[in-house]
């Protein structure tokens, strides 16, 4: 079947790649460097604030509010040490998610808010994951809900369980024993044309090696398994083909290019950001919440144990998950802080390799 489908070629527009990615890009659209996304923050959320009027041009500037605020928390939290830093950080990364739902116009500051998360009494290393409140605005559950996935049930959620499902964090939960079977899947996402230049599809390239590492028999499951077939042989790959090729004209290019990324918001691709840009990965078995909901849940446990329970926090600092709250407050404020800067601006922000440094100077 896969000999007789047509190899397809790069998709352009203006001699641009037509590139995958986590946010809603246009086509295009490159990678913006920046070493400091707080600066690219606020700048477009000024530039909007002189463009708006009324209730618009309030959501705005309670957004730059809240950002400015995230930003002093970030850089507080930098000669802070453990378990002290965890709870900067997640104040920083709490008004972080409250700039976004002002900028999509979730009211906040005339209502009650709760953060969507406790620590029930009599319990160690649960969160409780609430819907939304009656007469509140549920800042967690709000957040994951824009996110994609939406909290229909309370639930418990474990700090082991919860780390697990962060993909910076993943490969050392496996290599220290948490997780038996790693569950995310590499992949590299092409958006092809064809040779007449007026379809579009995808081709999500997997390494042979991964078959020794991951199931990766488990890509072909869920909706993906509606989505995809065989794709075009490459040597020493798995290529799966979206089955639908979609008809476009330059005039339209953008708006089929867009729809294209949001179906793949139903995948499980989760991105990590590395020296090289963003990495793919498809997570093979489906989680109740977004991975950028799971690393603010995370945070919040973490820096609330700090406040109210000492022997818990001391356990975490001495035991054998000390490696992993370490590599968590390291590395995962800092993709929470570009990743979200990206789905914001509508832009793909990534760091110059030249500030890629240790996470101490977050």
């Amino acid at each position: 079947m896969s000999k007789q489908l047509e190899k397809g070629e790069i998709a352009l527009f203006k001699y641009n790649k037509l590139r995958f990615s986590f946010a809603k890009l246009s086509a295009g659209d490159q990678q913006i460097l920046t070493s400091d996304p707080w600066s690219l923050i606020n700048s477009h959320i000024q530039q909007k604030i002189s463009n708006s009027r009324g209730d618009n041009r309030v959501f705005l500037e309670r957004a730059l509010y809240f950002s400015s605020l995230a930003e002093s928390f970030y850089k507080a939290a930098n000669s802070i040490l453990l378990p002290t830093r965890a709870t900067l950080l997640y104040y920083g990364m709490l008004n972080l998610v409250k700039c976004f739902l002002s900028y999509k116009k979730i009211e906040l500051e005339t209502v009650h808010e709760h953060h969507g998360l406790n620590l029930p009494l009599g319990t160690k290393g649960i969160v409780q994951v609430k819907p939304n409140i009656q007469n509140a605005v549920n800042i967690f559950s709000t957040f994951s809900e824009l996110l994609g996935k939406k909290i229909n049930q309370t639930i418990d959620v474990k700090f082991d369980d919860a780390v697990q499902n962060i993909p910076e964090i993943h490969s050392l939960c496996h290599g220290l024993g948490l997780v038996p079977k790693r569950k995310l899947l590499p992949v590299q996402i092409e958006i092809l044309t064809n040779t007449d230049h007026n379809k579009l599809f995808t081709e999500v390239i997997i390494d042979n090696e991964q078959k020794t590492k991951v199931d990766t028999t488990k890509f072909l499951k869920n909706k993906r398994r509606l989505y995809f077939r065989e794709g075009y042989p490459r040597e020493g790959k798995i290529v799966y083909r979206s089955k639908s090729r979609k008809s476009f004209t330059q005039e339209n290019i953008n708006i089929i290019y867009q729809n294209i990324l949001k179906e793949y918001c139903e995948f499980d691709i989760e991105p990590i950001l590395t020296n090289a840009g963003y990495r793919f990965y498809v997570d093979l078995k489906s989680t109740n919440l977004p991975h950028l909901s799971y690393t603010l849940l995370c945070m919040f446990y973490l820096g609330t144990v700090a406040r109210y329970r000492p022997n818990e926090a001391n356990q975490l600092l001495k035991g054998t998950l000390r490696p992993i709250v370490s590599e968590f407050v390291n590395l995962s404020p800092n993709q929470f802080l570009y990743q979200l800067c990206s789905i914001l601006l509508e832009k793909e922000c990534v760091m110059p390799f030249s500030s890629i440094t240790p996470m101490s100077t977050i």
